[in-house]
This record gives C-alpha cells, structure tokens and sequence, in this order.
C-alpha cells in the first residue's frame, strides 16, 4: 500500500468524509475516491467500514507507517 493510501485509510478511520480528506490532503475527489477504491482492491474490501474492523484478516494494520 502506497503511503497516500495509508493517509487515507487513516482519515476513514477518524471518520473524514471524502470531501474532507480531498480538502486535508489538497488532492481532488476523485483522486480520493481512487485511492479509496485502490485499498479496496488491495485489502479484498467491499465496504467503506471492512478495511477498518479486520485490517489484520488483510495482512494490514493501519497502524503500520
């Protein structure tokens, strides 16, 4: 994972919306929602939520820099 995937990743778990990790990061929204759907793919996710409640199940910890 890429650490501007990581970035995000961070900013769901603190509960940014979209529009609000664009703003944080100063990157557009559909950079954001790419990024977003690049963790999905990379952790086997199908919600927003999955990567956040079992990131371990993944071979992830969003702890990990």
């Amino acid at each position: 994972m890429t650490s501007r995937e990581l970035e995000v990743l961070k900013m769901i778990e603190a509960g940014y919306s979209n529009q609000e990790i664009a703003d944080g990061l100063v990157i557009s929204l559909t950079t954001v929602k790419r990024h977003i759907s690049n963790i999905y793919a990379k952790l086997g996710a199908t919600s927003r939520t999955q990567p956040l409640l079992a990131p371990e199940s993944c071979g992830f910890s969003s702890s990990q820099s």
